[in-house]
């Protein structure tokens, strides 16, 4: 019995540290859900799913939810407020949008960083109907659907119609792009096209977004000061 017992402490030191190395992910994960819950929102009509990013008064979604100038979106405090539309690009299938208020929950950061194929990556879907779940970066390339974005992220995650627009995030809970769809390509929009929006929507005075509509356009991208 004595020979035995150096075997047993040493399968009881592996299982310690098993049981440490997954308890900090575990706890990572529940952090993470909980920021993507939070920053979520629903675009009321046409029912569709955004994020608040970057700013508590910019939301994120796909382009091809934008139905006009305004919105109506639910936060995930329950309160709704309208938004303008402010950038839209719609090589990427993205658009920004200017709250009346601010939302008063944590925005999310955007990764600024290029995505390695092989990363694990988290998405939740339209906030009536979450669904958490890992999922992974097979690729990046171009898609049919998108025929001009040249890096589309193609992911392994299992969305439904509605969860257009809805963030997909890293451990660290940054957006790394937004559900896009395509019946085979279960792809997102990257995040450097969306960080260059974001990054023009912010570099303009307050009052130039709190004006009149005029949309100057730029090639695919179109900002409009409201």
């Amino acid at each position: 019995m004595p020979a035995v017992e150096p075997s047993m402490g040493r399968v009881a030191c592996a299982l310690v540290v098993a049981v440490l190395l997954v308890a900090p992910a575990r706890a990572d994960e529940r952090a993470v859900r909980a920021a993507i819950r939070a920053a979520t929102v629903a675009i009321e009509s046409p029912g569709c799913t955004g994020v608040v990013s970057e700013s508590p008064q910019l939301v994120l979604t796909a382009k091809h939810c934008v139905d006009g100038t305004s919105l109506r979106i639910r936060l995930s405090t329950g309160d709704v407020r309208t938004a303008w539309v402010v950038a839209t690009n719609s090589a990427s299938d993205q658009a920004v949008l200017f709250l009346e208020e601010p939302a008063g929950v944590p925005p999310l950061e955007l990764a600024r960083r290029p995505q390695i194929p092989g990363t694990v990556l988290y998405f939740s879907g339209h906030p009536d109907r979450p669904r958490f779940q890992s999922a992974r970066l097979d690729r990046i390339g171009q898609c049919p659907s998108l025929p001009d974005l040249p890096n589309a992220l193609f992911t392994t995650i299992d969305g439904i119609p509605g969860d257009s627009g809805a963030p997909i995030v890293d451990a660290a809970a940054r957006v790394v792009g937004l559900v896009h769809g395509g019946a085979r390509c279960h792809i997102a929009t990257p995040a450097n096209t969306l960080a260059r929006l974001v990054d023009g929507v912010l570099g303009r005075p307050l009052v130039e977004l709190t004006r009149a509509p005029a949309y100057p356009r730029t090639g695919s991208v179109t900002t409009r000061a409201l």
